[in-house]
């Protein structure tokens, strides 16, 4: 209570007052930012590819909406036959079609131009096991009323160490590395909140590498796990993958993943 006498004593104290001041907020350069996930799924034999590379510019201080980076080209290029795939722009600075077919052991390098300057990163599409179960359980963490346990169950991809990144929707994304469940099945739970009866979960894995995850952990910590995920702009710098060709001094934001990825749905009762 003595927060919100003070509060009120504040707000008459300064009432009479009517004064304009103007603060200067620091501004710089808009910097371009490059969200580029690519994911790959051919369990049902049928290849199937999705993502997007999105290009935006950092927005000055309390701007909520990110201009769009437009009049640039995006292309993803195999190392191994040389072919260059164009990408085509489906809304301004949102490219989705035009993605080449994916393999395992292959380099790929995302190439893009823009602003007369040119920004690359090189990588492999990373492994991904397949989701074997999501079920409903019946327990929950702190609010009965509000949570509903997801259980999923997944098995590690043996002989090496990986990292996943799970997507379950709802802007609410978690990093695992397999330390402590190497080569085994693992089950754990998720809870979601606030979700009614009829509700469509959608969770999906992601085989990533170790400097992702990295990257993934730390633009989490810092922009929070509803703050956009992995790919929105994180409140301080955080170095991905990219690089300036033509100015190494002027870095983008961002990251550019290839991931295989497995998907499963669930109704929520």
């Amino acid at each position: 209570m003595k927060h919100y006498i003070n509060l009120i004593l504040t707000i008459f104290l300064f009432a009479g007052c009517e004064e304009v001041v103007d603060i200067d907020l620091p501004t710089s350069e808009p910097k371009l930012i490059i969200d580029a996930l690519i994911g790959f799924n051919e369990n049902n034999g049928d290849p199937l590819i999705v993502g997007q590379v999105k290009l935006n510019l950092t927005a000055p201080f309390l701007q909520e909406e990110l201009p769009a980076a437009e009049n640039a080209t995006v292309e993803i290029i195999d190392e191994e036959t040389g072919q260059s795939f164009s990408l085509l722009e489906s809304e301004p600075g949102v490219f989705r079609t035009g993605f080449p077919d994916l393999e395992f052991n292959r380099d790929y390098t995302l190439l893009v131009n823009y602003n007369g300057e040119t920004f690359t990163a090189t990588q492999q599409l990373n492994k991904s096991p397949i989701i074997e179960d999501v079920e409903q359980g019946d327990g929950f963490l702190f609010d009965e009323e509000k949570e509903t346990e997801v259980m999923i169950r997944f098995t590690d991809i043996p002989d090496e160490r990986n990292y996943y990144l799970f997507s379950f929707g709802f802007d609410n994304f978690l990093v695992v590395e397999d330390e402590f469940f190497e080569d085994s099945d693992i089950t754990f739970s998720y809870f979601y909140e606030d979700v009614e009866p009829g509700d469509l979960l959608s969770i999906t894995l992601f085989g990533i590498d170790k400097n992702f995850a990295t990257y993934a952990n730390l633009a989490l910590a810092q922009s929070g796990e509803d703050g956009g995920g992995p790919f929105a702009v994180p409140p301080a710098t955080v170095r991905g993958n990219i690089i300036n060709t033509t100015n190494s001094n002027d870095f983008p934001f961002g990251y550019f993943a290839l991931s295989e990825f497995d998907t499963k749905l669930l109704t929520v009762e």
